[in-house]
């Protein structure tokens, strides 16, 4: 009796259930159904596409602007590399000029001693301009006009005309043809200079340690010796840039290249 009940209300409620027919659809209405789902599928892709290349062409101006950026940095880095070398070269032409100033004042002062002394023990008269001028020429100089010469012409170059690259054979020659000259310490400081602000390590480390060992006496020393540290810093030599650093600090105290070097060494 129960389970005619339920089937009873099981079949009602069956009958009550709306039913679909799927095929009551036209084929016409399901191809433009179909086609309504392609064409919006066909916009978002063309969306999309539009976004892709929009952000592309942002990508290439962004691109072409840091380029520009790149280039402008380094016409200023080049820039102040010049300047730099301008300024160095200027401030070891004045020193220059400074040495060679009083070594021609202390070298007359003593020729001119000396004749005097001859002269006046030669005839008890005081010395003559002509005994004087005498003496003087027959002086030996440490620089011959040549070196001196083509060395003026060398640093021409990187001052005057500013072509360091023209000044890098012109240097490395005056090395060679005059090796004794009293110019050559000088000559590889210059050339030791150029490579360095070029960040041509090696190179600059050649010069400088030439300068270093063989003229241990010239006032170039205590820079190309802290120029050496930076050199082995930038190699990741630390062990060797304290070195230098410190060979610095103890052999040219109180000079500008030693509170350099004093500064770099609290930075290791």
């Amino acid at each position: 009796m129960v389970g005619a009940s339920l089937l009873l209300v099981s079949g009602a409620q069956a009958a009550q259930a709306p039913v679909y027919n799927l095929s009551n659809e036209s084929v016409a209405e399901k191809l433009a159904n179909l086609e309504r789902v392609v064409n919006s599928r066909t916009r978002n892709q063309q969306r999309v596409q539009d976004q892709i290349d929009g952000m592309q062409s942002e990508i290439s101006e962004i691109r072409g602007r840091i380029e520009e950026q790149n280039y402008q940095i380094e016409k200023i880095l080049q820039r102040q590399r010049e300047l730099l070398l301008a300024f160095d070269i200027q401030s070891q032409q004045l020193q220059e000029a400074s040495e060679l100033s009083n070594d021609e004042l202390a070298k007359r002062s003593l020729v001119t001693g000396r004749a005097t002394n001859t002269n006046a023990v030669a005839a008890g008269l005081p010395a003559s301009n002509k005994a004087v001028s005498t003496v003087i020429s027959s002086t030996p100089s440490v620089a011959t006009g040549n070196d001196e010469a083509a060395y003026k012409a060398a640093v021409d170059l990187i001052l005057k005309q500013r072509d360091t690259k023209a000044a890098i054979p012109a240097l490395e020659e005056f090395v060679t043809t005059y090796p004794q000259s009293k110019f050559t310490s000088n000559a590889h400081y210059w050339l030791g200079q150029i490579f360095y602000n070029e960040q041509n390590w090696e190179q600059a480390r050649v010069q400088f340690d030439t300068l270093y060992t063989q003229y241990p006496n010239s006032s170039k020393v205590p820079d190309a010796t802290l120029k050496l540290g930076i050199i082995a810093k930038n190699l990741s030599d630390r062990v060797k840039a304290r070195e230098y650093f410190e060979s610095v600090v103890a052999n040219h105290a109180n000079t500008t290249s030693a509170k350099l070097a004093q500064e770099q060494i609290n930075l290791l």
